[in-house]
């Protein structure tokens, strides 16, 4: 075997050697994503064509993103922690995710070296902003005109989970129209009741388009990244428009989180009111014995004027 042969037989396996990214069980990225900065996962199923080809180039640039970010480049293979970051049903299909201080953006665009690493070099910090009750006609300014300029805000709950598993693809959305579209995210479970209530919002997910004081909603069936760059760049001309309501008052907020507690827990008038009816039923009772012995003593009392 001559020398050339012997080197190129060391280099092919470098190569496979290097093609394959480092293992870690569910348990240790979770460790990951809560310790580390940035975090890029590749989740895969054992044996995939789609599988193979994403880690090969995840493998390529995975020297860049840890000389650029510092950031761990792994896969888990079959986790259970990958229907957390999509909706598919397809079990078989790779995802990549890419944490920031545990925030979860799912990676969604080509194959290519360097549009994998501007994007998440780019893109180190959520791009997507909590709104509440508090911030949201502040930092909106949706009802004065939106100096701020356009947001495209998807209302959500806690207890949604399609909604959940959107968000990760809604950090990439994000990343996708940064410098030219606010994307924000209210939650009408938690903070964001009051605000949900003002814009109607009764089902969830909902995506509102705000510009120049008129609010568009998105309500096609497609949800590809796409589809919402598209109708956030100028599709939205074809939706029916409203004129975006204006603010509520805090005694407003204070009816809509009252309205909300009570739909959410419904068993709370009935319990509210028989506990209201037994402390009546306990007083009455009480002040009906306090009474009974003050008639007898006055009954005595009179009886030993008499004698």
């Amino acid at each position: 075997m001559t020398c050339q042969t012997i080197l190129f037989v060391i280099l092919a396996f470098l190569s496979i050697v290097n093609a394959n990214l480092e293992q870690v069980t569910d348990e240790e990225l979770e460790k990951l994503i809560g310790n580390e900065k940035f975090v890029i996962a590749l989740f895969r199923s054992e044996t995939c064509s789609e599988c193979d080809e994403l880690e090969a180039q995840l493998s390529s640039i995975r020297e860049d993103l840890v000389d650029s970010l510092n950031a761990w480049v792994v896969k888990a293979v079959a986790s259970q922690l990958k229907t957390n970051f999509t909706a598919t049903n397809n079990p078989a299909k790779p995802l990549v995710v890419y944490f920031r201080h545990g925030i979860p953006m799912l990676y969604d665009g080509p194959l290519n070296d360097e549009v994998m690493i501007d994007t998440f070099v780019q893109n180190q910090e959520s791009g997507v902003t909590h709104l509440n009750d508090d911030s949201f006609e502040h930092l909106t300014q949706a009802a004065s005109g939106a100096t701020t300029g356009d947001w495209f805000v998807m209302f959500y709950r806690d207890d949604c989970d399609p909604c959940l598993k959107f968000l990760a693809k809604w950090e990439y959305i994000a990343t996708q129209l940064k410098g030219r579209i606010n994307l924000a995210k209210v939650n009408i479970m938690a903070d964001g009741i009051s605000t949900g209530s003002r814009f109607f919002v009764e089902q969830v997910p909902t995506y509102l388009f705000f510009r120049q004081g008129k609010v568009y909603q998105y309500s096609l069936d497609n949800y590809e990244t796409q589809a919402f760059k598209d109708f956030a760049l100028g599709w939205y001309k074809n939706a029916p428009s409203k004129s975006v309501p204006v603010p509520k008052t805090p005694f407003d907020e204070l009816v809509d989180r009252s309205v909300f507690v009570l739909k959410e827990n419904p068993l709370i008038l009935p319990v509210a009111g028989g506990a209201l009816l037994l402390i009546l039923i306990v007083t009455l009772i009480k002040s009906l014995k306090g009474t009974k012995p003050e008639k007898t003593t006055k009954a005595k009392k009179n009886t030993k004027k008499a004698d």
